[in-house]
């Protein structure tokens, strides 16, 4: 159970319970702060709603997201590139993203915004590329797509609107009236999907009277980051975790630039060379030209952010090294002449032994560098962490359960939230940014926070509170002593006078 994930179970469980979209605090209704966008929290809460409140059911619609994923990236590489490259995008996004927090199927069991938006993006995309084909009804699907990514996660939008922004300019230059009129409406629908959007979460119960707990400077710990120490682990994150990703995205530009003849209008006649083929083959192109770009633009957007401007952490990584699995497949494709491994196989011994040297035996070599590594990497994290299991956090909950009704405990371990049925207090949204200052910037500001003021009768420090090093103060003081340690968490008891 992950910190950030529980937040937005808790808001679930209020609102299929009390029928409160927030969060409880001391026993009493609050505003929600930490938790997912609400496309993201409200189809959780559905789930529950249907399923009942726990923990699997809750987790279900990232599941739900991260089938769909890998399907929708199958669908659009087979669109764009072939029938071959959607089943090597299949096999880049499951085998080839090396990182937990990374790999769809790891990050899709746990409800976070990542799958979710995918999702959306993914099948907005898709919806766009029937557009681009001369379907105009699939506008309506791709707004609602797009619309839904952009608000499902904080730093969507700025690379959405980049690539929306980059294929429409693209057509303006090509003149491509058609194609920019489709990218331009896709791009004003989309925004007005997020405004009609934020109109019907008004229907959400939630109590305008309830005080708010703002948040201020997270964009300066987490998005705009200048730290010389986070620019080389961003740095580091991207050659080790995202390099297939990159190579991929230089291949796919340069590809790209090759067939801009396709950009304005380029046409493939089919055997009869009918007029009517003649049309649908141009619009064809348009689309898979135009989309591959659009594809593009997002993931070197994102990249490009990372390397420059991200905190760094792996996580912010995975929506390109996921999109980019379909570029990934392609430029395997071109370095092993349509994925003949024998071919490929005697031009590598040519380049080896310096028989016959070539720039494909080359691609050949890469290829199998980055397949072996990024494999090995992939198949060691998911032995570890998939059949991973820590029932400590049940365990705890449990004993605190028992408790007389109204016990106070004091934990900033969001996943007891979800599962407590006592009051419980934790501190306010703000500390959240401080204590990213210190575990994320490395910097060592002055935490003001005294948990004695909220009377707890236990302390819960898990490995997020520990890693902070939020409650150490209170602890040196003597004010709690230690009576339990399951796992990563210890429990302590009030001394009172």
């Amino acid at each position: 159970m992950w910190w950030d994930e529980e937040w937005t179970l808790s808001v679930a469980r209020h609102w299929v319970e009390l029928d409160h979209y927030g969060r409880l605090r001391d026993g009493e209704l609050a505003r929600g702060g930490l938790e997912a966008s609400f496309v993201v929290t409200v189809p959780v809460g559905l789930s529950m709603k249907l399923f009942g409140v726990g923990l699997w059911q809750g987790r279900l619609f990232g599941v739900f997201c991260a089938v769909g994923v890998i399907l929708l990236l199958a669908a659009l590489a087979d669109r764009l590139f072939g029938r071959q490259v959607a089943w090597a995008t299949v096999f880049a996004a499951l085998l080839l993203t090396m990182h937990p927090q990374i790999h769809p199927l790891l990050q899709g069991r746990q409800v976070l915004a990542e799958m979710p938006m995918l999702l959306y993006l993914l099948a907005g995309y898709l919806a766009l590329w029937w557009a681009l084909r001369g379907h105009w009804l699939a506008l309506l699907p791709a707004m609602l797509g797009l619309g839904l990514a952009w608000i499902s996660k904080g730093q969507t939008a700025p690379f959405l609107l980049a690539s929306l922004g980059t294929t429409l300019v693209a057509a303006l230059l090509w003149r491509q009236w058609r194609v920019a009129g489709m990218v331009g409406l896709a791009m004003l629908g989309s925004y007005g999907t997020t405004r009609l959007l934020g109109l019907l979460s008004g229907w959400l119960p939630v109590d305008p009277a309830l005080p708010l707990d703002p948040v201020e400077g997270l964009l300066g710990v987490i998005a705009l980051v200048l730290n010389p120490f986070n620019r080389q682990f961003a740095l580091t994150v991207l050659l080790v975790l995202g390099l297939p990703t990159l190579v991929a995205l230089g291949w796919g530009l340069r590809s790209l630039w090759q067939q801009r003849g396709m950009a304005a209008g380029g046409k493939e006649r089919d055997t009869y060379g009918t007029l009517e083929a003649d049309q649908q083959a141009t619009h064809d192109n348009l689309a898979r030209w135009y989309m591959r770009l659009a594809l593009l633009a997002f993931i070197g957007s994102w990249l490009g952010w990372f390397v420059l401007l991200s905190v760094g952490v792996p996580r912010y990584i995975a929506p390109p090294v996921v999109i980019g699995s379909i570029f990934v497949a392609t430029m395997l494709r071109d370095f092993t002449a349509n994925f003949a491994l024998g071919q490929s196989m005697r031009r590598l011994t040519d380049l080896v032994t310096l028989r016959s040297p070539s720039w494909q035996g080359v691609g050949a070599l890469v290829a199998i560098i980055m397949t072996t590594t990024a494999l090995a990497l992939t198949i060691q994290a998911m032995v570890r962490y998939y059949p991973g299991e820590d029932q400590a956090a049940f365990r705890v909950a449990a004993l605190l359960n028992a408790e007389p009704p109204g016990t106070r405990i004091e934990t900033y371990e969001s996943e007891l939230h979800f599962l407590l049925n006592q009051p419980y207090t934790f501190p306010p949204d703000q500390l959240h940014v401080e204590l990213n200052r210190r575990s994320l910037l490395g910097e060592e500001v002055v935490i003001d926070y005294d948990p004695l003021k909220n009377d707890p009768d236990y302390l819960v420090v898990g490995r997020f509170a520990r890693e902070n090093r939020l409650y150490e103060p209170v602890i040196e003081r003597g004010a709690f002593r230690l009576i339990l340690e399951d796992s990563q968490y210890k429990v302590f008891e009030r001394i009172r006078p």
